[in-house]
């Protein structure tokens, strides 16, 4: 009888292991596919409030980049934000400006889900 409880033990103890693994797997998704993009967009949008009545529109993408820039270099952007620094594909593309990132899910024994991100910000 207690040989059968404790095989019993172990198999819950496994299915709760796998439970927390599939509930961190979804945290970390959910993190990386909408959490963080809502977040630089809306680091985007507080920096363009600060310049968006600024005309000419040359004048606005100026006093842009270089709030931004301020910004990017504090302590209080997003690691999405400080990493668009280094990676290539951010900056303005016309009177768009575009924050490229890329991010990963990455867990032992899964395969590694990566992907790139474009966020953008009309400069109207």
């Amino acid at each position: 009888m207690l040989d059968f409880l404790s095989r019993r033990k172990n198999l819950y103890v496994i299915i709760f292991a796998v439970v927390i693994l599939v509930v961190g797997v979804a945290i970390k998704y959910v993190n990386v596919l909408y959490r963080t993009p809502s977040r630089v967009q809306s680091e985007l949008d507080e920096i363009y409030e600060d310049v968006e009545n600024i005309h000419p529109v040359s004048l606005r993408k100026a006093e842009f980049l270089i709030k931004w820039g301020e910004y990017r270099n504090s302590d209080e952007c997003s690691n999405a934000v400080y990493e668009s620094l280094f990676y290539s594909g951010s900056g303005f593309d016309g009177d768009i400006y575009v924050v490229s990132y890329p991010d990963s899910i990455e867990f032992p024994g899964l395969p590694p889900f990566r992907r790139q991100f474009r966020i953008e910000k009309l400069m109207e």
